[in-house]
């Protein structure tokens, strides 16, 4: 699908003057995704790249590290700015020396949203071509025809850690193979978000170190997440938050060469109005008011458009 087929989106996607409430009539109004062809446009991209570094740089910030992160220094939670966390000897020990970013940019990424319309997609193999693949919150990975078996990098609330885990305080064996079917990805944790998050994030590392798992715990940096609200907020996206997968999205704009999103739609039908899933794995809603799904899918559909990224929606054969 070409800029000229919709070029009211692609403006109003970039300056922010959107419809108050885009929903999914407005959407499939604007164009059927699978209907037009596709072109990648590096000038586009170049252009998401060049303001989301300027202000947020997720290759340097985007986990806490000791090169960004003084020992003594004060961490500021992003969802709670009032809190802070200070930086003792043995947090400052768990980062990691310098960012896991440094190989970046990535030729080609898969960032794997869990959306209902993942289901009978047979996504798998064209998602594990990707040289770096991107997931959310510990999602089932006993689909692999529909969503694939490749992680890079697998984010984790660490209130699942509470609903699924019992907290670490017993069940650290099973979180351990949990995350072992993974791989040996990066597990991304907003440790730092809000008061309370922090203790069982440090045990998610520890119960890894401890089982000799492959995967990696590391630290969502606070200030990069403050820094990326700022950016996005001004543009119209003002949500209480942004979702983990807007977040991992901008980043990803920095972080790669060639995007494509699986998995991106947060309607209950399809766009040929055929019902879905929640999630491609179950049917639990999202907490109410938290994001702001629509109006995050509609910059995803502003930057397909203008060619900065690859929307995939539908089947992959």
């Amino acid at each position: 699908m070409g800029a000229e087929r919709c070029p009211e989106l692609v403006q109003n996607c970039s300056t922010g003057t959107l419809p108050p409430r885009p929903d999914q009539d407005w959407i499939l109004r604007q164009l059927k995704l699978q209907g037009y062809p596709w072109t990648y446009n590096a000038s586009a991209l170049g252009q998401y790249r060049e303001q989301l570094g300027a202000c947020c740089n997720a290759s340097a910030d985007l986990v806490l590290t000791q090169n960004n992160t003084q020992n003594g220094s004060q961490i500021v939670y992003d969802g709670e700015p009032d809190k802070k966390y200070l930086v003792d000897e043995k947090l400052w020990e768990m980062l990691p020396q310098v960012s896991p970013f440094q190989d970046a940019p990535y030729n080609t990424c898969a960032v794997v949203g869990g959306g209902g319309i993942l289901q009978n997609s047979s996504c798998g193999p064209e998602i594990d071509r990707a040289q770096f693949v991107i997931r959310f919150n510990l999602p089932p990975m006993d689909n692999a025809d529909d969503v694939g078996t490749k992680s890079s990098v697998v984010t984790m609330n660490p209130s699942i850690l509470h609903a699924r885990f019992r907290g670490l305080s017993r069940w650290r064996r099973p979180f351990a193979e949990v995350v072992g079917a993974y791989g040996a990805p990066l597990l991304l944790i907003p440790a730092f978000s809000y008061v309370g998050q922090s203790t069982v994030s440090f045990q998610a590392l520890y119960t890894l170190e401890d089982f000799g798992s492959p995967a990696r715990a590391v630290f969502m940096n606070p200030e990069y997440l403050a820094r990326l609200d700022g950016h996005w907020r001004p543009r119209g996206l003002r949500a209480k938050r942004l979702s983990s997968g807007f977040m991992l999205v901008s980043a990803a704009l920095e972080l790669c060469q060639h995007l494509t999103l699986y998995g991106f739609w947060p309607f209950p039908t399809d766009p040929e109005g055929r019902p879905l899933l929640h999630h491609y794995y179950d049917n639990q809603p999202p907490k109410p008011g938290a994001h702001a799904m629509p109006d995050e899918f509609t910059r995803y559909l502003g930057m397909h458009m203008q060619g900065a990224l690859r929307l995939h929606l539908g089947r992959c054969r």
